[in-house]
């Protein structure tokens, strides 16, 4: 593994030592990566469709998935959920629709997910194509509770151009949201509602932009942006970043370190402290 340390405390995140672990390649472009009961699964959004990894191979599991992009594993009821793009929902992966409407309007096709520990679900819904027919008219991110019925919209984020990864602190009182178009990553308080840009990633250290990005149990961000894997303190601080040898365009946790969709490819990097558990 390549690491740029900007300071010290990296060491206590990740192993320079540690290889960078090349699981399977010759995709065309891997993202939504999530992990469930020992399994691996990834999209492979360009091409429709979504993979397995087990035992160091990749199996087709669904060759029409609208296009799904970001997903995540849903603890609270044992289900993987997803991003669906061109169904323009949220669905699981059995392909049961679980919200697809703000107030009666189509949502614009959401391309991140995370479940917090109540059940709710929280997604990112950029604008940034054309789309047929009604819409919102902006970029969202939403919070949606599937026992009530309520769908939240976080006001400030419809300022954002293209809110893209999501993630929630350990103690769920903070969204952060990766603003793609302006290289930033955003904190929103879920208490108060404000939202602050939280740090900005130096576009000039290499190939990509801010798109996912997961916590792990002490509150250290770990975002895919320019260059690689950026590893940050609570406080936002950039500790150290990780080179990629493709553009990383998401991660997530599993029981030993992260699991990572880059381009073309789906590598595995140990890490000391584990996910978040909503990780």
């Amino acid at each position: 593994m390549e690491l740029i340390r900007y300071d010290s405390a990296v060491d206590a995140l990740v192993d320079a030592a540690e290889p960078l672990e090349k699981w399977d390649t010759g995709f065309t472009f891997t993202e939504g990566p999530v992990y469930c009961r020992g399994l691996h699964y990834f999209t492979d959004f360009m091409v429709n469709k979504i993979f397995c990894y087990k035992d160091g191979a990749s199996t087709l599991i669904d060759s029409n998935s609208f296009f799904s992009i970001g997903m995540t594993y849903d603890r609270k009821n044992g289900r993987i959920l997803r991003c669906a793009r061109d169904r323009r929902a949220v669905m699981d992966l059995a392909g049961n629709i679980v919200v697809d409407t703000y107030r009666g309007v189509p949502i614009n096709g959401s391309n991140d997910v995370i479940v917090d520990s109540a059940g709710r679900i929280y997604f990112s819904d950029p604008l940034t194509r054309k789309i047929e027919g009604p819409q919102t008219g902006h970029s969202s991110v939403f919070r949606y509770d599937e026992k009530t019925g309520e769908m939240h919209l976080f006001e400030p984020a419809k300022a954002l151009e293209f809110p893209n990864g999501i993630a929630l602190s350990p103690d769920e009182k903070v969204l952060y949201i990766t603003e793609t178009r302006g290289s930033d990553v955003y904190r929103l308080d879920l208490a108060s509602g404000n939202m602050e840009r939280f740090i900005h990633l130096d576009e000039e250290a290499g190939e990509g932009k801010p798109d996912g990005l997961r916590l792990d149990t002490q509150g250290n961000l770990y975002v895919t942006g320019p260059g690689g894997i950026w590893l940050l303190n609570p406080q936002g601080e950039i500790l150290g970043l990780v080179k990629m040898p493709e553009i990383a365009a998401n991660l997530c946790f599993d029981d030993r370190g992260l699991f990572i969709t880059a381009s073309t490819s789906i590598y595995h990097l140990n890490t000391a402290i584990p996910g978040a558990a909503l990780s």
